[in-house]
């Protein structure tokens, strides 16, 4: 009898060992388990960081080559038509491209690799800037004619390749680094995958909580870098000196794609009105409007309002989906403006078969001012065009007014030639002829 007390004071003591154990093991787990979690998080936000963190560098980059291009054509501008205006985005190059590549410096100061290439592209942007200036001041003092031959000779051509190649040579560095980061991103989510499932084995509400909590985090990354992607394929989209109808074209390609949109119409602001410039996925026998105003029907509202229009289970709309078997309506319609300060200077519309997310309409609202500037630009490289052409026409009819000058000069010279020639003759007949009185008086 007493042996059994002893002994069940002593099972006892083991149970409470053991629960105790269990249940240190228990917290263990659960220390272990939220300190892989909170790790995992934490390396889901770092790079989460480090992917805008990228997208900034890249968009920097990508400011940097517009503002230099844009100096490039302001020059050029300034030198055809002589008028100061044109040199905006040469001054604007000059007091705002040091910032910029200072603020890209400071960005990759983190990366060595990187930090040598800035020194080279400060060097290839000041040869580049002083070689603009040059040609300015050729035109200021010398003239079109001067500062248009030495535009004619290239100058400074390699110093813009060579920004443009440098640019290029940090965007692909910056691009292998962001799918790193995206990599380490993914491994990071499958650990805490595995981490809350395994912790469900042990506390439900826990597990539901942890799961719930990175769900949340996993869709708001899916979203930001779809959205982010979004915004570079457009930039993308949008590289090089495109035409209006090519800048509308490129845009639209790129999004009915990335959305997944089954139609599409751009008008871009022209010479006061908008006009369509780009469509896509719809037949040539259409009812699409050619150009529209601010007052007329949505496409004038979302220029009025400055804001996307988005409508669902349409029965009719002027846009039509066309392929070999048939014509379809989409049943939902996207239209958003591309605004820059307060002007709006195109309108999308894009058609959908299927219902669109609210995704593409943040997008869009994203990328607003970049396509707008983007028209803006390929407006103001049209007028360049047309202000170029103009004055190779003007020259034409200088040279061909010249030419045929020199014709007539050398027809008058024949003629004054042949006036001497017959002077010259009369001359010796003349002399013949009193020769032949002096002999004729003699006889006589």
């Amino acid at each position: 009898m007493t042996k059994n007390k002893t002994a069940q004071p002593n099972r006892q003591l083991r149970m409470d060992l053991s629960v105790s154990l269990g249940l240190s093991l228990v917290a263990v787990f659960f220390i272990i388990s939220g300190i892989v979690s909170y790790l995992n998080i934490q390396t889901l936000k770092r790079d989460s960081d480090q992917i805008g963190h990228t997208h900034e560098v890249l968009l920097g980059l990508n400011n940097v080559l517009s503002t230099m291009k844009d100096a490039e054509t302001g020059q050029r501008g300034y030198i055809i038509t002589g008028q100061e205006s044109y040199l905006e985005p040469y001054s604007d190059a000059l007091t705002g491209i040091e910032e910029q590549v200072l603020r890209i410096e400071q960005l990759t100061k983190d990366n060595p690799d990187q930090q040598r290439r800035i020194a080279p592209l400060k060097s290839h942007i000041a040869a580049k800037l002083q070689e603009l200036g040059a040609g300015i001041e050729m035109r200021r003092s010398e003239g079109l004619s001067a500062a248009v031959a030495r535009v004619a000779t290239n100058r400074g051509k390699e110093d813009m390749d060579a920004i443009r190649a440098q640019v290029a040579l940090m965007q692909d560095t910056e691009g292998d680094l962001r799918q790193q980061r995206i990599i380490e991103m993914k491994d990071a989510y499958d650990t805490a995958v595995v981490s809350v499932a395994v912790t469900a084995l042990i506390g439900v509400l826990l597990s539901i909580a942890i799961t719930t909590m990175i769900s949340r985090a996993s869709a708001a990354r899916r979203r930001e870098e779809w959205l982010q992607a979004g915004q570079v394929g457009v930039s993308a989209a949008m590289m090089g000196e495109q035409r209006l109808d090519q800048l509308g074209h490129s845009i639209l390609a790129f999004l009915s794609e990335y959305t997944q949109a089954s139609a599409g119409a751009f008008y871009a602001l022209t010479d006061g009105a908008y006009r369509r410039t780009a469509m896509l996925g719809v037949p040539e026998q259409n009812t699409v409007p050619a150009t529209f105003t601010p007052k007329d029907g949505l496409l004038g509202q979302a220029v009025s309002e400055g804001k996307p229009i988005l409508l669902h289970d349409l029965s009719e709309s002027h846009l039509s989906v066309g392929a070999a078997l048939g014509q379809w309506r989409p049943r939902h319609l996207l239209i958003s403006p591309a605004r820059s300060e307060r002007t709006v200077d195109a309108v999308i519309e894009l058609g959908f078969l299927s219902p669109l997310s609210d995704l593409t309409r943040v997008l869009l609202e994203r990328v607003s001012e970049t396509i707008s500037v983007a028209v803006q630009t390929a407006n103001y490289r049209a007028n360049l065009q047309n202000l170029l052409e103009e004055t190779q026409r003007q020259s034409e009819e200088l040279q061909s007014q010249g030419e045929e000058l020199r014709v007539n000069n050398e027809e008058l010279e024949e003629q004054g030639r042949a006036l001497k020639e017959s002077h010259a003759r009369l001359e010796q007949q003349q002399a013949e002829l009193e020769q032949t009185n002096s002999q004729l008086e003699e006889q006589a």
